[in-house]
């Protein structure tokens, strides 16, 4: 009686441990699931890393700051340049009088003749402490030309950032949902394996009862090991969306991370009339007529190097030796005028910078033209693409229901011998690859919403994307 006592409380000692463990490891799974959710990145939280963190961003924005520079440097030429001097130096030659021979007569006395001899003026030694000021008075326009061209290079910068920000913009929810789509695939063949591993083990007694023979289960291992391959391939895929997307985040593309993606939310249908007809320049058409605008001062600055230029010019020193050639010393002055300039010869070299001007304005205007033609193209074939994208997205649901109800029935019609292995093999290719469409077109769908919207000129529509907003 104690043998069979023991041996029930050790019973009961085993049962507790495997209660506790059953408790346990669910919720240590439950806490990992939640903790990787909770750090899961949104499509807005990327979006926001992204304009943070990415490379071309910023070298964007360092562009921005250089053309900021050189607004200030071209503003600054309307203003008088002050310069502070300082010379010494040493002068092997002086200047030299030469004085011929004197005869002088005195009275009562002979005729008295002085030999001539040279003198020399001035000192070997010479320095100079100057002041000087430079003020441009007329220029022919070129400084007014000069921060025209500045600030259209300003703000091209601007629209340079905006325009990177929308192409990097692009590129993160493009890869966000091929990273979803290859998640997304995964489940797909994981309970695709799944479900042939059932039908394998259904089709393996239907062997040992023998209502089917033991060729029939090669077929089926064969449909294993091929939704095997299926997943090493999405596995691979989603390593390398995840690289991919890193990449673009400004993160070293061996970072791993996670996404969150909500399929629930869907984008608008049908398109809003207002984003149809919406009206609006894209930063690309904003550029090409800010080149338009450098190319216009540049030619204004061509015909300005033509005219005159005039300056005033003042200055002090404070210099050895001098102006008394008999006692040397630091002595000060000033000097002031005005100066003109003016080109009589060049070989036509400044009438040739304004031929050339005239002609690379001529060629931005052709290349604004071809940018407004590019744009419509670009704005009609993604509106096309969404359309397409949300049709097929309608049709691929029905897709998966038929197929699903199709695979139900091979399913039972199979296990009471209604329906053979191979209705069911193709049954299962077909749901899996409904499946498998229905993933693919679900996100590209999402990729071609935000394609048309970009296409639209639309700034912020990543949120409005996620949300479904007009």
């Amino acid at each position: 009686m104690k043998w069979i006592q023991f041996l029930m409380d050790r019973r009961r000692i085993i049962s507790a441990i495997v209660w506790a463990f059953a408790i346990i490891i669910p919720l240590s799974g439950y806490q990992k699931q939640a903790f990787s959710e909770e750090n899961a990145l949104s499509l807005n939280d990327c979006l926001d890393i992204a304009f943070k963190h990415n490379q071309d961003i910023e070298g964007a924005r360092l562009m921005k700051n250089e053309a900021g520079s050189k607004l200030a440097q071209a503003k600054s030429k309307r203003f008088p340049e002050v310069k502070a001097e300082a010379s010494a130096g040493y002068i092997s030659e002086l200047n030299r009088i030469g004085l011929g021979d004197m005869t002088v007569d005195i009275p009562g006395l002979s005729t008295v003749t002085i030999p001539g001899r040279e003198m020399e003026m001035g000192e070997n030694e010479k320095a100079d402490l100057a002041l000087s000021l430079i003020q441009p008075i007329y220029t022919g326009g070129r400084i007014e030309s000069g921060i025209k061209m500045a600030q259209a290079g300003f703000e091209i910068a601007c629209h340079q950032i905006s325009l990177e920000e929308n192409r990097i913009r692009n590129e993160v929810t493009t890869l966000f949902y091929q990273l979803a789509k290859s998640v997304e695939y995964k489940k797909v063949t994981i309970m695709s394996r799944d479900q042939i591993e059932r039908h394998l083990k259904d089709a393996k007694n239907m062997v040992d009862q023998g209502m089917l023979l033991q060729s029939d289960i090669y077929p089926i291992d064969i449909r294993r090991l091929d939704t095997e391959l299926m997943i090493v391939k999405a596995d691979n895929a989603i390593s390398r969306a995840k690289a991919a997307l890193s990449e673009r985040l400004g993160f070293p593309p061996e970072k791993e991370l996670a996404i969150l993606v909500d399929w629930g939310l869907v984008p608008p249908w049908p398109i809003p009339e207002n984003l149809i007809r919406k009206s609006g320049d894209r930063q690309e058409q904003r550029i090409a007529r800010k080149q338009i605008e450098v190319a216009s001062a540049e030619i204004d600055m061509a015909k300005g190097a033509l005219k005159p230029e005039v300056g005033f010019m003042a200055s002090g020193h404070y210099g050895y030796p001098g102006f008394n050639t008999t006692d040397p010393d630091w002595d000060t002055w000033w000097q002031a005028g005005v100066n003109v300039s003016f080109t009589i010869f060049d070989m036509d070299r400044k009438r040739k910078e304004r031929e050339a001007a005239v002609i690379k304005k001529a060629r931005f205007e052709k290349m604004k033209e071809s940018v407004d033609h590019k744009i419509s193209l670009d704005q009609i074939n993604a509106r096309l693409a969404y359309e397409e994208s949300y049709r097929n997205m309608k049709i691929t649901r029905e897709k998966v229901l038929a197929a699903e109800e199709n695979y139900r029935l091979k399913n039972d019609n199979f296990k009471v011998g209604m329906t053979t292995n191979t209705d069911f093999l193709d049954a299962h290719m077909e749901l899996v690859k409904a499946q498998a469409d229905q993933v693919v077109v679900s996100a590209e769908m999402r990729i071609a919403w935000s394609e048309f919207l970009r296409a639209m000129g639309e700034e912020n529509w990543t949120a409005k994307s996620e949300r479904g907003e007009n």
